[in-house]
């Protein structure tokens, strides 16, 4: 991964984690309706990656799951300190991280082949 990858995936991870914690915090509270800010950060990174036009599928996956993987690990370090939360051991922090990297990895795998650059247009002359 290039410098300019690594700082857009940093960049979109701190934006789409700013926006998760900003959204359980303000707006939807605890359940399930953080679903939608979450998918929304997943929306605009393919979006900003497509913009990006990287050309090759590894470099967009890895892009995308580290922007998700910090995104989720914002929100989940806010969660954790919560005082709802203190009584976690360390697997029980263990498996969670691992499920969002899993989880990361899945959504990207499609999202990847989504953002990739738009084919060129071949113009038919007349």
């Amino acid at each position: 991964m290039t410098r300019r990858a690594l700082s857009l995936a940093v960049a979109l991870g701190a934006l789409g984690g700013a926006a998760l914690v900003l959204s359980a915090m303000f707006i939807t509270g605890p359940g399930k309706s953080i679903l939608l800010t979450w998918a929304a950060v997943v929306v605009g990174t393919t979006v900003a990656i497509r913009a990006e036009r990287l050309s090759s599928f590894s470099t967009r996956f890895a892009v995308g799951l580290v922007a998700f993987v910090i995104s989720s690990l914002a929100l989940y370090v806010a969660l954790v300190l919560s005082p709802q939360t203190a009584h976690l051991g360390f697997g029980g922090h263990a498996w969670r991280v691992g499920f969002i990297v899993a989880l990361g990895a899945l959504f990207n795998l499609a999202t990847a082949s989504i953002a990739g650059p738009p084919e060129p247009q071949h113009s038919v002359a007349a």
